[in-house]
């Protein structure tokens, strides 16, 4: 799968890997937007850094649109990092953003932990302790 969902206490974190279609971006956001959590998230990061190519038509990203849309009603609070170093991804991103096509608050980042400040996202890390 080119995608995978990880639930955190007070957001989404979704890794891209592979070959990203507009099926499988619609269907995260789907996914997403029908979650029993969905109302009370604060974020929702995409993070497209593992992610060799995105292949999105304009129907896919219309209808992205249109859940967006449904999901803002449910939700306005979500802040939505894009973590990307895809030049077309970041256009696109950017290109939606002047035009005012995106409800929910919306950035583009390079580097994770950016787009962690930005969200106030604050992630837990395993600590391992060599042992004597």
């Amino acid at each position: 799968m080119p995608y995978a969902l990880h639930w955190e206490p007070y957001g989404v974190y979704k890794k891209f890997s592979g070959v990203v279609t507009g099926s499988e971006l619609v269907q995260s956001v789907v996914d997403v937007a029908s979650h029993v959590k969905f109302r009370s998230l604060t974020y929702e990061v995409s993070d497209y850094l593992s992610a060799v190519e995105t292949v999105f038509s304009q129907d896919a990203l219309n209808e992205v649109r249109a859940v967006r849309i449904g999901s803002f009603q449910t939700n306005p609070n979500i802040k939505v990092a894009i973590i990307t170093l895809d030049p077309q991804i970041q256009q696109r991103i950017y290109s939606t953003i002047a035009a005012r096509l995106t409800l929910h608050q919306t950035r583009v980042f390079s580097a994770t932990a950016d787009a962690d400040a930005w969200l106030g996202r604050v992630v837990a890390h395993a600590v391992t302790h060599a042992l004597p």
